[in-house]
């Protein structure tokens, strides 16, 4: 993956944006990785991925309800486990 700085990525957007058409493009922000662009059908299909692997925690969570399996925690627990996780993906 080709890596440029932030200051690069501003300074010469359109090259940027033409070498994200064949593979993502890392930026870094004060030497360290903060962002990538990418096509929009890449980007689509990470979301897709995304999805569908929460919809299959959700199903497996419903799968243990009904066989009993009830969680000692708390909503609040749970939210922020979920939003957590959600923000590493």
């Amino acid at each position: 993956m080709k890596t440029v700085t932030a200051n690069t990525a501003k300074q010469q957007l359109g090259q940027v944006l033409d070498s994200a058409r064949t593979a993502p493009v890392s930026i870094t922000k004060h030497g360290r990785p903060a962002f990538v662009i990418t096509t929009k059908e890449d980007y689509d299909s990470l979301t897709k991925i995304k999805f569908e692997q929460f919809k299959r925690e959700v199903r497996l969570g419903f799968d243990q309800l009904d066989r009993g399996e009830i969680s000692t925690m708390t909503m609040e627990e749970i939210a922020a486990e979920v939003m957590a996780e959600f923000k590493q993906s």
